[in-house]
């Protein structure tokens, strides 16, 4: 364990407010900073080249990679253990017969591309698997524990859907383990932690015999063993899997439970039943290292050690009743054997009531949703870290902020990598996530930010920089203000007071790119030379454009509020009824509108999936169920015939994030709805034009101006490639296969039709408006104002309706 690199928290520093000392109280957390290049950066290149021509080289260089993130986990974990002696109780817990569990978050375990091998969607948001590489090499190198004392364990909400899918691909079984671990014989795909078990080997004392490899055929056998009856095994446990052998789960209390009074939690977290001999042996418990990825949350501020428990945790695979083998799940839908998303979880505080059959909330004889309030997000969170904690779990926290990703937290290709180059550990999951959000929404230097919150009355002095809308003549531009999601953000407080953790804290550690120590003063981040305190600070502004309302919020309500003065109109006050309840005039986190949107929301992309699984098109009749069902259709109670609008106060925040995408467009054009008005190149569009081009964007593709330019992925190109396939023997897209299209398909039919070719028997049913590319009609589209046809695909006649 490193012993270097120590620094005083008691000393005096000289810093931008005067000679203060660094901090000292509170819950310690410990990191290291290192040059984020030369840790897992290139990886999966070098791994495809590793499967795909056994390249030594390229696996002694991956290696390199893991030995200096391991060299960084050393300083981080040395640091936290000189400040809190956490080794000493993981070693006498373990040899207590608990297992040491490492839970990384595989929120998409799709990392290795199953056909070339190289890096697929999930790679940036999944906790590397180099991490856990290095991370579990320490807890044996340097507190001596043995590889067969340790498991992974995870509860991915697409381990099942991964696994249905590898299937399907490779023509054998592939289970939820072998996913996570990237290998199933001459498999590749999935994450990763067979390359974890390999570099292992590299260090391992040829005199051990806790050979990291065993394990593995468990992992692609499905071949289950409770802790207790693997003790010379590595094992991998889907924390999912409680519906296949109910003896797997215990449901324990929730300590002054705010969504749930008791939960249900794999034994291997929990541990047996504490009166049963038995049990105990099988499921001794366990000291879980928590190690989650720092990212952008679509409905929450970041996902990192809090999130990776609160949601993580919670079984998908869990029956609601005691028939075994039920599929309907108490946290989980769909209701079939594959559950996909952790929908029954409160994920904001207005949870509705849904009718199974249709994915649709039920409404009171008054037309409203029936609505129950919750503890939404931060309840749910709290609960299962609070049930876990009442069964005396020891847990240490470790974030993989290598690279923290920015924009999304799922694997749909959008999520950037920000190289900030950190590793950061604690015992408390609070003090470490309130921490990580000040890193990520500070870019005003302390003594600015202090003078700033004392001038203007704010709660917090950590501020970023954003774009705020201003009005220049007839025109909407962007100017640059300052704003802080943590004004408006109440999980933290609240997690200290349910007893999850505090929010004070201390930092240290080493930075390795300066050789200077990491200290904390008043909260801020920064290192220290010659006794002078210098911050560090981010550059990036983040934030997830799926909840860009309350990541960015003074961006989207001041581009309302200067429409608004600039044309009439009140797109202000919609936000503000739709929005917020108690009339503050602020949108904090927790009012995210009455209508419940994401239980209907999650109900509706699990059936998506579910569909996708088990449909011969379900890839193309789940993508335009989901286009339309998610928020188009049910945003207007006239564009359905059931009169839902629970989607409606999304649809403003869709809209207002369509305008500011549109606003950094690079050329700028004339708006034709408002006269006089401009868009792109730093200038706003009318609110009616960001609803056009939204609502079009998911018709015929984003950006697209004429007919033969429709994306393929757009409700007309999936419809397209149905009728061809289904109807055409694929003459336009070259197959009948699902996915597989001619990237010209769709040009190459309208080419057709204007040569006289019969059109494909299918109708695309559009509202008033929006049957046309600029001045061009688009075949096979109707414009209708009938509820019951707006956003419906209808084939061969009316014979199939989507």
């Amino acid at each position: 364990m490193s012993d270097g690199n120590t620094f005083s928290n008691t000393m005096l520093v000289d810093s931008t407010v005067g000679k203060r000392m660094v901090d000292s109280g509170g819950s310690a957390i410990s990191g290291s900073r290192m040059e984020a290049e030369k840790a897992y950066a290139g990886i999966p290149a070098l791994l495809q080249k590793v499967i795909n021509e056994n390249d030594t080289v390229a696996w002694t260089e991956i290696v390199k990679k893991i030995d200096y993130i391991y060299t960084h986990v050393d300083q981080a974990l040395a640091g936290l253990d000189r400040e809190t002696c956490f080794a000493k109780t993981v070693q006498e817990q373990v040899r207590s017969g608990k297992k040491l569990l490492f839970k990384p978050n595989l929120v998409g375990p799709k990392v290795i591309e199953p056909k070339t091998h190289g890096e697929d969607l999930g790679a940036p948001v999944c906790t590397d698997w180099s991490v856990i590489a290095a991370l579990m090499r320490w807890f044996h190198d340097t507190l001596g524990i043995s590889y067969h004392q340790m498991a992974l364990v995870e509860a991915s909400t697409c381990g099942f859907l991964q696994a249905t899918v590898f299937s399907k691909i490779s023509g054998k079984n592939i289970t939820p383990e072998a996913v996570f671990e990237g290998r199933s014989g001459d498999f590749y795909g999935g994450w990763g932690f067979y390359f974890v078990r390999r570099y292992l080997t590299v260090h391992h004392p040829s005199d051990h015999t806790d050979d990291p490899m065993k394990g593995y055929e468990e992992s692609t056998a499905g071949r289950y063993l409770p802790p207790g009856k693997a003790p010379d095994r590595l094992m991998i446990y889907d924390l999912n899997q409680i519906g296949h052998d109910l003896s797997r789960g215990r449901t324990v209390p929730v300590p002054d439970g705010a969504n749930f009074r008791e939960i249900t939690l794999h034994k291997v977290v929990v541990g047996g039943n504490p009166l049963d001999a038995s049990d105990l042996r099988d499921y001794p418990g366990c000291v879980l290292v928590n190690v989650p990825k720092l990212k952008m949350h679509a409905q929450d501020l970041i996902t990192n050690s809090i999130k990776n428990l609160g949601i993580g945790l919670y079984p998908t695979q869990c029956p609601a009743g005691s028939c075994h083998g039920k599929t309907t799940w108490k946290y989980a839908l769909p209701s079939t054997s594959i559950p996909a998303f952790k929908a029954k979880l409160p994920h904001m505080p207005w949870v509705v009531e849904i009718d199974d059959a249709t994915n649709l909330p039920v409404k009171n004889k008054d037309g409203t949703y029936i609505a129950t309030k919750t503890a939404g997000m931060p309840g749910t969170q709290a609960d299962v870290i609070r049930a876990v904690q009442n069964q005396h779990v020891f847990m240490v926290h470790v974030s993989d902020s290598i690279n923290m990703i920015n924009l999304n937290h799922n694997p749909e290709g959008i999520a950037v990598r920000i190289p900030e180059g950190y590793i950061w550990s604690s015992l408390d999951c609070v003090a470490l996530d309130l921490f990580a959000a000040r890193y990520c929404f500070k870019t005003v230097p302390m003594a600015e930010g202090l003078k700033l919150k004392e001038q203007h009355g704010w709660n917090t002095e950590f501020v970023h920089h954003v774009p705020v809308a201003k009005i220049d003549g007839k025109n909407i531009v962007t100017g640059e203000g300052l704003d802080s999601p943590l004004f408006r953000y109440n999980l933290y407080r609240y997690a200290e007071e349910r007893g999850v953790g505090t929010q004070q804290y201390h930092v240290t550690g080493w930075d390795s790119i300066t050789r200077t120590p990491l200290v904390s003063l008043a909260g801020h981040l920064g290192r220290v030379e010659q006794e002078k305190f210098t911050e560090l600070m981010t550059t990036t502004m983040y934030y997830n454009p799926t909840c860009m309302l309350w990541d960015m919020q003074k961006t989207l309500l001041s581009y309302a509020e200067a429409h608004d003065r600039l044309t009439g109109s009140s797109v202000l006050k919609e936000f503000m009824d739709g929005f917020d309840e108690n009339q503050d005039g602020i949108i904090d986190y927790d009012e995210n509108g009455r209508n419940g949107f994401w239980s209907p929301g999650f109900a509706l992309i699990s059936h998506t999936l579910d569909l996708q699984l088990t449909d011969n098109y379900g890839a193309l009749k789940g993508g335009f169920y989901q286009s339309v069902n998610f928020c188009l259709k049910n945003s207007r109670k006239d564009w359905n015939a059931q009169g839902h609008d629970f989607s409606r106060e999304y649809l403003l925040l869709f809209i207002s994030t369509m305008a500011y995408n549109l606003s950094k467009i690079g050329t700028e054009n004339a708006d034709p709805f408002v006269p006089g008005m401009s868009w792109g190149n730093g200038k706003w569009p009318s609110w009616q034009f960001a609803t056009q081009v939204l609502i079009d964007a998911n018709i015929y593709g984003g950006g697209v101006e004429s007919p033969d330019r429709i994306i393929p992925g757009s409700l007309y190109g999936m419809a397209f490639q149905y009728a061809d396939k289904t109807e055409n023997g694929g003459t336009y897209t070259g197959s009948t296969n699902q996915v597989v299209s001619n990237a010209g398909a769709i040009a190459d039919y309208l080419k057709a039709l204007s040569k006289g070719v019969k059109p494909l028997d299918f109708v695309l049913y559009v509202p008033k408006g929006h049957g046309s590319l600029g001045s061009v009609k688009v075949p096979n589209v109707q414009e209708t104002d009938d509820p019951a046809k707006i956003f419906t695909a209808h084939f061969r006649n009316g014979q199939e309706i989507w």
